[in-house]
């Protein structure tokens, strides 16, 4: 086989896999085929042994999705008491506080990654990262998305399907989603 060739195809499995996290990849593959709503502590503990930072008391009904580069266990934090719905998405492009007694509904998603807007050619520009922060008490319903730099105050309800782009009061109730055209 040509050297530069072997070079290339180890350069390209290298950077395919570089971003690999051992740990999670096991624990995954160990607890995923648990049913929804059986093992929810067990979740817990293999996301703990994958070098998450989770509270006592918190579960886990399914397995999330968590995506990232790098050091990603370091970017999300997980607080006591809280409950975790099956397919919920996190993605740690940035950190991820969630503070005690948090209950997240089945699918939902936050964000910490997005892009500034490029030019016509190319509108999805340099990558943009900022922190989401779910603060004491939260209830994200089924299939919320909190997108990047939000802050939940404490107390606060997110109706199922809301998109969330700004930061919520404490103790309030948003629903819905409201479209408009932005300049």
């Amino acid at each position: 086989m040509d050297h530069r060739l072997l070079t290339k195809i180890i350069s390209t499995v290298g950077e395919e896999v570089g971003n690999l996290n051992p740990r999670l990849a096991l624990a995954q593959l160990l607890l995923k085929p648990l049913p929804p709503f059986v093992g929810s502590r067990l979740r817990m503990f293999g996301l703990r042994l994958a070098g998450f930072e989770i509270g006592h008391g918190t579960q886990f009904w399914g397995m999330p999705i968590i995506t990232g580069t790098g050091a990603i266990t370091s970017r999300l934090h997980i607080g006591k008491h809280c409950l975790f719905n099956i397919d919920c998405i996190f993605d740690l492009v940035d950190t991820i506080t969630i503070k005690d007694h948090v209950v997240v509904g089945h699918q939902a998603l936050i964000i910490t990654g997005s892009h500034v807007i490029g030019p016509a050619t190319a509108r999805a520009g340099a990558l943009k990262p900022a922190p989401v922060v779910l603060e004491q008490g939260v209830w994200l319903g089924a299939r919320v998305t909190i997108l990047p730099g939000v802050t939940v105050g404490a107390g606060a309800v997110i109706g199922a399907g809301t998109v969330v782009a700004r930061d919520v009061p404490a103790n309030t109730l948003i629903a819905g989603s409201h479209r408009r055209v932005l300049d």
